[in-house]
């Protein structure tokens, strides 16, 4: 029985709050939502911390008929207690960053919303989310997974120099390969955003229902500028308090920007994002011709104003939403093949890719001196993403997933009941 669009029911949970849109994940939910919430009836439930969050409550509205708020409050990050609370957790049978997204409240909200409503399907967004959904039974489940967790865990204990931070990370990898393995078999699909990540998910824990979104974009959003003054400027964006951006830039300032720097001294570096750790506020103080900028409301002056745009990401998972953004912006890019991983995208047409210092360097160094190969590979970029990649596009595809499972839900269910009454 194939379901009406306008009457079909979704609840989902994002533990995380998604306002300001100032990450690719809640980038890539925020857009998603938004185009579903066309088509279907959305209840959204998020954990909210008063009164940061308030002045976004009103933009939850473009997303969903009905948005449940869970009151929470986050531990500040870098103090004393922050780090207590990661000891703490390290002890614990689960991954540190499950343990994070975890709340009695916020598991309780989504056992009462289904119990009060008539719902045809729950979304879990990110696998960290999963013990809120433990006990979520009797209806059609999707766990929308923008990496693969484990993935991150062992490329941070592959990069660890201090012997400590390599068993804490060896320790963290194994928690969350077990329990990203055991907590994704839990549900009826899981979506990826990558063949990549598709892969590893049937390779690495078996699964056989995992479905595959592109990554998107606003093209109308992140358009380029033709009034702006391009400046002799790199630009880094990104969430500072995401482990891989940090080491991205760490890896940056310490081994490639000081090569770009003996050829191109008078070049400025902006790094836009917010919470940046000490350490690398520490850092940046060595370097006059860096810009840490902190949480900004929007992006796109520092992008359009920069000559390059790069991406020296050595750890991650899923894809990087940032390189769609800064190419539909008609931005020259330098980015490691991890940065690019999951991306279909092609060397020297697209993208430049370079994974060691010396060739990184380079790149960045040939695209600050030509003009015309930034705006030959700048157009052919946009282009691509413009054609192929577009929120309406990736909305069309989850929507697809999302019927296909309730169908084969009810299906199954229509069948056990036949069987039931025949026997």
């Amino acid at each position: 029985m194939k379901n009406d669009n306008k009457t079909l029911r979704i609840l989902f949970l994002s533990q995380r709050f998604l306002f300001p849109q100032d990450t690719g994940g809640k980038i890539r939910t925020g857009k998603i939502l938004e185009q579903l919430n066309k088509r279907y009836r959305i209840t959204v439930i998020s954990n909210v911390e008063s009164p940061k969050d308030d002045p976004y409550l009103p933009e939850m509205r473009r997303l969903c008929e009905k948005f449940v708020p869970v009151p929470w409050k986050e531990i500040p990050r870098y103090t004393w207690r922050w780090y207590w609370d990661i000891f703490k957790k390290s002890f614990s049978i689960y991954p540190v960053p499950m343990l994070n997204d975890y709340s009695p409240e916020l598991e309780q909200a989504v056992l009462d919303e289904l119990k009060n409503g008539s719902y045809d399907l729950a979304i879990c967004d990110f696998m960290q989310s999963t013990l809120n959904f433990r006990r979520v039974t009797g209806i059609p489940k999707i766990l929308f997974q923008h990496n693969v967790e484990a993935t991150i865990s062992l490329r941070h204990m592959k990069r660890s120099r201090d012997p400590l931070f390599k068993i804490f990370w060896w320790l963290q990898f194994r928690k969350m390969f077990y329990h990203e393995k055991r907590e994704s078999a839990r549900f009826d699909a899981v979506i990826a955003v990558s063949d990549l990540d598709k892969q590893r998910f049937e390779e690495w824990y078996g699964l056989k229902n995992v479905h595959v979104i592109p990554t998107g974009v606003d093209t109308d959003f992140y358009a380029p500028n033709p009034d702006v003054q391009v400046k002799k400027q790199i630009v880094f964006v990104g969430a500072m308090d995401w482990l891989p951006n940090h080491d991205a830039m760490l890896f940056f300032l310490e081994e490639v920007f000081p090569l770009i720097l003996r050829e191109e001294p008078d070049v400025k570096f902006v790094i836009v994002g917010r919470n940046p750790a000490p350490k690398l506020k520490k850092l940046v103080q060595n370097y006059p011709h860096v810009e840490l900028t902190g949480w900004v409301e929007d992006t796109r002056p520092y992008v359009n104003e920069s000559a390059v745009f790069v991406v020296p990401i050595r750890i991650g998972g899923g894809t990087r939403m940032k390189i769609f953004e800064a190419m539909s912006m008609e931005k020259a890019i330098v980015s490691t093949r991890v940065g690019a991983e999951g991306l279909p995208l092609e060397d020297r047409r697209h993208i430049y890719l370079a994974d060691a210092p010396e060739d990184f360097a380079r790149d960045v160094i040939t695209l600050l001196r030509d003009a015309d190969e930034r705006t030959r590979i700048g157009k052919q970029a946009r282009q691509y993403v413009y054609e192929n990649f577009r929120w309406e596009k990736v909305a069309d595809v989850f929507a697809s997933i999302c019927e296909m499972v309730v169908n084969q839900k009810n299906q199954s269910r229509i069948k056990s009941e036949a069987m039931a009454e025949t026997g």
